[in-house]
This record gives structure tokens, sequence and C-alpha cells, in this order.
């Protein structure tokens, strides 16, 4: 089967966090502090109904994060906001890898977005083409699971990025840093690749017989 459209995650794939040995470090004393392994931290505070609710829209981002930390007696807000801080700093820059990546994939394949955020598509495409200054016309189809009410790894939110881009499951890949994510898309018959880096993605597509494996050069 032709691949026709690739799907990226945002956070963690396409944006550059801040350095992941700091993030990795704040997170351990999060889990820490919280009691909780942590490997399962990430599940502790996204896999309930609460993140749910704040990725679909029904919560604010401190309505959220009070919930969660209320249970461990953490309720001043200045800590509340060092937390969310810790677990998901700011997003600055795009990737420069992958924006060479989108470059040399825009004309050949459809391109998309599907991401758990807190952003409207529109914001999410605002914040794409004019913060963070990709061409406009770089992304076919942005889906975030709060303009359609549906998380990943819900399979919803994967038929409505497939039903927009126009292709059939086998005709697509995606790809996610979250494993729970990529098994879901794979179960509806998407390529999927759980994301490390650049390079392996970019290897991965190599065995669609879409890349060479090495960065075109200008």
């Amino acid at each position: 089967m032709t691949i026709k459209a690739i799907i990226f995650d945002f956070g963690e794939v396409l944006n550059r966090s801040a350095d992941r040995q700091e993030v990795a470090a704040r997170r351990a004393e999060v889990a820490a502090r919280l009691g909780v392994p942590i490997e399962d931290l990430w599940a502790y505070l996204f896999d309930r109904e609460s993140s749910e609710k704040w990725m679909t829209g029904r919560l604010t981002w401190d309505e959220f994060w009070t919930e969660v930390l209320a249970p461990h007696n953490i309720t001043d807000p200045a800590e509340i906001r060092d937390f969310a801080r810790w677990v998901l700093p700011k997003t600055k820059s795009l990737n420069p890898d992958m924006v060479q990546l989108l470059g040399e994939l825009k004309d050949r394949f459809a391109l998309a977005v599907l991401s758990n955020a807190t952003w409207r598509e529109e914001q999410m495409g605002k914040m794409l083409h004019n913060d963070l200054e990709l061409p406009d016309d770089t992304f076919d189809v942005i889906v975030t699971s709060s303009s359609v009410g549906v998380v990943k790894p819900h399979l919803e939110i994967f038929r409505q990025v497939l039903a927009r881009l126009g292709v059939k499951a086998e005709e697509a890949i995606f790809t996610d840093d979250m494993p729970q994510f990529t098994a879901a898309a794979a179960s509806l018959g998407i390529h999927s690749h759980t994301f490390t880096s650049p390079a392996e993605f970019r290897q991965y597509l190599t065995t669609f017989g879409i890349m060479t494996g090495d960065p075109i050069s200008d």
C-alpha cells in the first residue's frame, strides 16, 4: 500500500524541549514528592478522567493541577505552578531536524499534527506558523483534543485525522513519543513509530522507501 500521509505528535516530537536531563531530574523530583515510581508518573498524572477533561477543554490548567495535587496536600498556587512547569516545561522552539524533515516531506505527502492539547486547532496553527515560524502550508490538517472532544489513545481521534486527510489507515504513518498512543494507532492499521529522535524516525521512513536515511543538503 502506498503511503500518502504522515501524522506527527507535537510534544517531544516536533518541539525542542528544555534540556532533557534537567527535565528528567525535575520529573523525578515530582514523582518522589507524589510517592509515584518515575516510570508511572505520566500515567498517574494523565491517564485519568481529570486529564481528559483538561485536554478537551472542560477543565482549566489551574483546575486540573489543583485536582491532581490536592490529595497530596499541595494547595499553594505558587507550588502548584512549579509542579506544572517541571512536568510540562514551556515549548520555546521546534526541533530544527524535524523542521528540515518536514520540508523534505511536504511536497510528497499530506502532513498532519495530532495532539492532545488544550490549544484549539486554530490556536495551534497560529502557534506553529506565527510564533514558531513554520511556513503556512506545512500542515494539511491539524487535529487537537480540545477541538474534537476526544484524546489519544481513544481510537476516534485517529479516525478523525484519517478522515480529514482522506486516507485509509494503511496509507498513513504516525509518530508519537508515547508508546500507548502508537499502539492505539497501530490497532487501526496505521503504520506507527514510537519517537525517540529525528534520526531514528528518518531511519524508520527508509523502510518505506521514503527517505535515504541522510538529510537532503541545500
